[in-house]
């Protein structure tokens, strides 16, 4: 059984960074930016981090934000074993639930476009607001939800 929390454990930001890998090539400075301000801002506040775990393992992560009025839904990921199987829709419900709001601040990155826009658009209502060229990177399209 899959069970889902919100963690402030490092050990926990530790393991979830591995889960992000790749991210990189998508968001210039993913890296630095996750270790220098993410991980500490987990154990802190304000970034929020669920985690979906079973027989111990983490299968899944989201990462959110929550301060002030500010509030963005920053990454879902889930192993290949688990995808396809509810397990993000739950990350993405509990993350909502932690941030108490609907419609999120959420970007997309045009390659991992296809992922996202159904459960986004179709499941959650959020509404595709703009979309920028070389918001994160020259000539790549990124799409701006809520």
């Amino acid at each position: 059984m899959i069970t889902y929390e919100k963690s402030v454990r490092l050990a926990d930001a530790i393991l979830a960074k591995n889960m992000l890998e790749g991210l990189e090539n998508y968001y210039p400075g993913f890296e630095y930016w996750y270790v220098n301000k993410c991980m500490p801002g987990i154990m802190l506040g304000p970034d929020l981090l669920i985690v979906a775990r079973e027989h111990g393992q983490i299968v899944g992560v989201a990462l959110g934000k929550k301060q002030d009025d500010e509030r963005k839904l920053r990454c879902v990921r889930v192993q290949p074993a688990y995808q396809n199987r509810g397990t993000g829709l739950h990350l993405i419900d509990r993350m909502l639930r932690e941030m108490d709001e609907d419609k999120p601040l959420c970007t997309v990155s045009e390659e991992m476009m296809h992922m996202y826009s159904r459960a986004f658009v179709n499941h959650y209502k959020f509404d595709l607001t703009r979309v920028e060229k070389g918001m994160y990177r020259p000539q790549k399209l990124e799409y701006v939800f809520n």
